[in-house]
């Protein structure tokens, strides 16, 4: 049964716009960081493996939804700064690397307020819309630059982005097959 929170969160999901999926990924991904370090702390190292694989599974969603055909060499840049997030990841799940994740989360945190500040630009949600076949055409005096799909995860079945659920078979999901549930 979802609770009141997971209700909002769901319907947030599904009534947002392509710039607002995004930055609500990022915070998921930060927030899964900071559970990883947590359990490290805590020495639940399994806890810790599941959030760090939450976190890298989104930033791989972000990254594959980057729309390369709009301005390769601003993405490929853009690209760049993923793929150094999701290194450091990785490299910090392998040795427990707290600066890793550390690193990891002071770019996520400032590309959080880049889509911050594009949500109260261009809006963060769209009224009966599911943003899902929308795209966002950020002009040149935008933070970012650059045009984006929305996340390929729009079979995300709620906001919380708390553990992985499989997917129902019907629904779009993500590379991995997987959704986001709390």
């Amino acid at each position: 049964m979802q609770t009141a929170r997971q209700n909002y969160l769901q319907a947030e999901v599904q009534t947002a716009t392509p710039q607002k999926l995004r930055l609500l990924l990022i915070e998921a991904a930060i927030k899964n960081i900071h559970r990883t370090k947590k359990a490290w702390d805590d020495e639940r190292f399994e806890a810790g493996f599941e959030s760090l694989a939450l976190s890298q599974d989104i930033v791989a969603e972000l990254l594959s939804s980057l729309d390369k055909e709009s301005n390769p060499d601003l993405v490929g840049k853009i690209a760049s700064v993923y793929v150094f997030i999701f290194r450091c990841l990785s490299e910090g799940g392998m040795t427990h690397d707290q600066q890793k994740l550390d690193d990891a989360l002071r770019v996520l945190n400032s590309e959080r307020e880049t889509w911050r500040q594009v949500c109260e630009k261009f809006g963060s949600s769209v009224n009966g819309n599911t943003g899902t076949s929308a795209r966002l055409d950020l002009s040149t005096d935008s933070p970012t630059k650059v045009l984006v799909s929305p996340p390929k995860s729009s079979g995300i079945t709620t906001a919380s982005f708390g553990r992985p659920k499989e997917a129902p078979s019907s629904a779009s999901s993500t590379s991995s097959g997987m959704s986001w549930d709390g």
